[in-house]
């Protein structure tokens, strides 16, 4: 038998191979392209980052893939992508994204189990089997933190809650020399992996923070840190959020809507216990932590205000206070019980019987299917069974453990769905057959039909990744709420598909309308229509306006006229945007009774009204022109952060049929400013002209106070600890 240090040593392997082996690591480091749920779609923008951002020293900048253009990286998170890059140093792009989610899951357990430590340098294997509990509930499959969410894409919330846990970890329980400072750390990488879980944990980190007994100086040293690593993404993020799309998701009003079925049995027993027991004793095994997890939850889920937190997103956390509850109270009570127990034989006996019986229901599901994952699993358990054999407290984890595995009803298929990617799945060759004949065409816009079917490709977002495979954009992409321009591309495709999504709420959309559909796709300057259905195809055939290119069998492609610079002859409704404050409160609570640009824009867009709406506008800049001649417009280059090209009437009002932001700016003329549905409109003086994306002079300075920070930190920190030499 091992001794009781090498028995742990083999037991922290086996755990951590545990894991690993059941995130099927061996399909990880396969050069196959991630597929499932939003997956499938991330890994666009994500290759993007790593080839055009951080190759080039940016965390943020702009994309003509998706939406007709959006900012990329300014409203999704860059630390996932960070970690991608960093991994590509090294592996091949499919196998760093895949690696940066199974390090994502690993994260989210290891600081479970940091956080359960009873002793601060000591592993704790039961806190990390209540971390793969955690990761392995699978009562929903979008809102965060669980291996299911991470799977269909939500894994930047997972590394939030991660970080956000090893902040609060090195607040109360690290006596390290720069614990502090580590926190501060954590909490700004919680920041730049999803905004939610840090805003959740911040008043308790918060509250710790300034709770602790840590000298002022190593407080403001790790605050600025903090703020070096958080103040450009979050300030950026906050100040334009007005140019984000609300999805007006709605809310969930019912109490079995927070408590899942796989959480009650531990709400239950938990809310019994501490009923039942009046001990101080027993009730000194909860910590703060989890019942500020419980109640800030509950409220929130309930009470809090229907602005841009859908509170849904609520639930990970709620399921992570129970669980740190139950499970605290649970270790609180077997440490008692076995001091109660006679007889060790019949205990072992009934332990192992209970063991072998979850096994057996593991085996049972998955044996047939993923034979060698699953053998190898039920291997790794025996083993830790029996080395642990003469340890009551590791058999009790041991069967903790199985019984999470027995009751495991869809994760391993999606597992191996997800990581056997896209090129393994039957019909692949219907999807590159269509790139290959789309590669032959020249670059534009491409609307597709979208269809739930689509799925047996991987996805039913797979034709997001037009993009990554081909020199076209997809109009439709994934980073919804990024983009202005996505309600009017999902209020255009509901026209032209069998079964189209309509993701965003509150919208009227024009379901079967397909004429309509192509007049307001000629809005978006679309070039290019993909049609899937036999229906969509028979209406797009019998349509003079699409001039069909090619089919596959399955896909047909059709061409449509379209322009991507027009001069505008329409009649011009002037909106005057809000001041700054007014902007700001009706980006964060969504429901201001005032009307905004969007709801006049998409109004002016749906009717297809004679006007155009178009944001703080002066006449005075355009100069009126010859009519008589006909607008032309010649050198069009559209690039990620360049627009170029040259027109016969400068000094009139042009539209551009690009999504607008605030950081375009035109080299020589007025603009841009935002005109309906949600592009750019400039004036040029020139027939030449440029128009460019560039840092803004807030960006700019944010850069600078990073830094500033980044200094006023080691500063802080050089000086005090060169004083504190000097009195000793």
């Amino acid at each position: 038998m091992l001794n009781v240090n090498k028995s742990e040593v083999f037991l922290k392997v086996a755990l951590g191979s545990l894991l690993v082996i059941f995130l099927r690591v061996e399909l990880v480091f396969s050069d196959l392209l991630p597929t499932g749920g939003d997956m499938g779609a991330h890994i666009v923008p994500t290759k993007f980052f790593v080839t055009e951002l951080f190759n080039n020293f940016k965390l943020s900048g702009w994309s003509q893939d998706w939406f007709a253009g959006y900012p990329i990286y300014y409203f999704y998170f860059p630390l996932p992508p960070i970690i991608t890059s960093l991994f590509n140093f090294v592996f091949p792009f499919s196998i760093s994204f895949k690696a940066m989610v199974l390090l994502s899951q690993v994260l989210l357990v290891t600081s479970i189990e940091m956080l359960m430590r009873k002793n601060i340098k000591q592993f704790s294997f039961y806190g990390f089997t209540v971390g793969l509990i955690y990761l392995l509930t699978e009562s929903f499959t979008i809102f965060g933190g669980n291996l299911a969410s991470s799977l269909a894409g939500q894994y930047s919330f997972t590394y939030s809650i991660a970080f956000a846990n090893l902040s609060i970890f090195y607040l109360l329980k690290s006596k390290y020399k720069f614990s502090t400072e580590i926190a501060s750390l954590f909490i700004g990488l919680s920041v730049l992996s999803h905004l939610i879980p840090f805003m959740i944990y911040l008043p308790i980190f918060s509250f710790y923070f300034l709770k602790s007994d840590v000298k002022i100086y190593k407080k403001t040293s790790a605050f600025l840190l903090f703020l070096f690593i958080s103040m450009r993404f979050s300030i950026s993020l906050f100040l334009n959020l007005e140019f984000t799309t609300n999805m007006t998701y709605t809310p969930y009003t019912q109490i079995s809507d927070l408590i899942k079925s796989d959480i009650l049995p531990f709400a239950i027993g938990g809310l019994i216990y501490i009923i039942a027991n009046t001990r101080k004793s027993s009730l000194n095994a909860i910590s703060g932590f989890e019942v500020y997890l419980i109640f800030i939850s509950i409220f929130l889920f309930f009470y809090g205000p229907e602005s841009a937190l859908w509170n849904g997103r609520i639930v990970p956390f709620f399921n992570l206070g129970i669980i740190f509850l139950f499970f605290n109270l649970l270790d609180f009570e077997i440490k008692n019980l076995f001091k109660k127990i006679q007889g060790k034989f019949p205990w072992l006996l009934f332990i192992l019987f209970i063991n072998s019986y979850l096994i057996y229901l593991y085996y049972s599901k998955w044996g047939n299917t993923y034979t060698t994952t699953t053998i190898s699993v039920i291997l790794i358990i025996l083993i830790m069974t029996v080395i642990s054999i003469n340890s009551n407290n590791f058999l009790i984890y041991t069967t903790l453990l199985s019984l999470t595995f027995a009751t495991l009803s869809y994760l391993p298929h999606w597992l191996n769905w997800n990581f056997t990617g896209y090129e393994s799945k039957g019909n692949w060759t219907d999807i590159t057959t269509l790139y290959e004949g789309l590669a032959e065409l020249e670059p534009g816009r491409i609307m597709w039909e979208p269809n739930s079917d689509l799925n047996k490709y991987g996805t039913p977002m797979v034709l997001m990744t037009i993009p990554m495979f081909t020199e076209h954009q997809s109009v439709e992409g994934l980073y919804f709420d990024s983009s202005i321009t996505t309600p009017f591309h999902f209020l255009t495709v509901s026209g032209l598909a069998e079964r189209p999504s309509n993701p965003v709420g509150g919208l009227t959309y024009i379901n079967g309308e397909f004429e309509k559909g192509f007049r307001l796709m000629n809005e978006l300057g679309v070039d290019y229509f993909i049609a899937y259905t036999a229906s969509i195809k028979d209406k797009a055939d019998m349509n003079e306006n699409f001039n069909f290119l090619f089919s596959n069998e399955v896909f047909n492609v059709y061409s449509i006229k379209t322009e991507k610079v027009e001069l505008i002859e329409n009649e011009l409704y002037l909106f005057e945007s809000p001041d700054f404050y007014g902007r700001l409160k009706n980006a964060i609570l969504r429901n201001s009774s005032e009307q905004n640009f969007f709801d006049a824009a998409f109004e002016s867009f749906k009717d297809e009204t004679n006007y155009k709406i178009i944001e703080n506008y002066d006449k005075s800049f355009s100069v009126s022109s010859d009519k008589n001649t006909e607008l032309s417009i010649s050198e069009l280059n559209i690039e990620n952060d360049l627009i170029t090209f040259k027109t016969n009437k400068p000094n009139q009002l042009h539209l551009i049929k690009v999504s607008y932001f605030p950081n375009w700016k035109i080299t020589s003329g007025e603009g841009p400013f935002r005109i309906s549905p949600s592009f750019m409109a400039v004036v040029p003086s020139e027939e030449f002209v440029e128009i460019k994306f560039e840092s803004t002079n807030v960006e700019k300075s944010l850069n600078f106070l990073s830094f500033f920070a980044l200094f006023g930190a080691l500063l802080i920190t050089y000086s005090f600890k060169k004083r504190i030499n000097n009195v000793e």
